[in-house]
């Protein structure tokens, strides 16, 4: 009986810790936004970089488009790679958090919660001199410490409204299609310009960059401009 009511106790803790979180930005948007807050703006966003291959090829083409973009960062691979992160400044997109590693959120104890989000952040501040103070946490789901701890350091959290699959390898035509079906006005579009996380296709994030110019036209094609994360919250 006492193991039984002991076990209870654990699984009511790790279900409030681990799934009311997810559940609550997630499916009801609270302490979240998926949307941005200015009328005819929408949010061109990029999960998991930068990547040595396919970034560059992606600034390339967001240059060449006239299209400004945020790119939220794996800490790591920032580090890793800094000369890209500089060139994303210089260019004028905006650099945000996506965590110091490519981990799942819900499951870390609140210290690794801590350097996922408020760690990361003051890294990408202190080597970039950037104001990180968007996370979009990996996955997007969160636990109950990422909760508590943002709003006390002055941090959002940005999901989004459109998501595509495109970490698979998918024909361009067929993501531009499937961008155009879920665009709407304010919306917050996620994309990802690195293979390297789990789940992701070898190769993806090219079929991404050749679908770049169809969807930043869809996105102008509705009467839209784009807005950075920053604009977003």
């Amino acid at each position: 009986m006492i193991g039984w009511l002991i076990g209870l106790i654990v699984f009511c803790i790790l279900v409030a810790y681990c799934g009311v979180p997810v559940l609550w930005t997630r499916v009801f948007h609270l302490s979240s936004r998926r949307y941005t807050n200015k009328p005819g703006k929408v949010a061109l966003t990029f999960d998991d970089g930068p990547h040595p291959e396919y970034t560059p090829q992606l600034l390339d083409v967001l240059k060449s488009c006239g299209v400004r973009a945020t790119f939220f960062v794996i800490v790591d691979h920032a580090l890793k790679y800094p000369e890209i992160v500089e060139r994303m400044k210089a260019e004028g997109h905006e650099v945000q958090v996506h965590g110091e590693r490519h981990l799942f959120v819900p499951f870390l104890h609140p210290v690794l919660t801590y350097r996922q989000s408020i760690g990361a952040s003051r890294i990408l501040q202190q080597r970039f001199g950037v104001l990180a103070n968007v996370y979009r946490p990996t996955w997007g789901a969160c636990n109950l410490a990422t909760l508590f701890f943002l709003p006390r350091h002055d941090m959002h959290m940005l999901l989004w409204s459109v998501m595509v699959g495109d970490w698979r390898r998918t024909e361009p035509g067929e993501l531009v299609r499937r961008v155009s079906d879920k665009l709407s006005d304010r919306a917050v579009i996620v994309l990802h310009d690195s293979d390297w996380s789990y789940g992701a296709e070898r190769g993806a994030p090219l079929q991404v960059i050749a679908a770049i110019p169809e969807i930043v036209q869809a996105v102008r094609e509705r009467g839209c401009d784009f807005a950075l994360a920053s604009e977003c919250v």
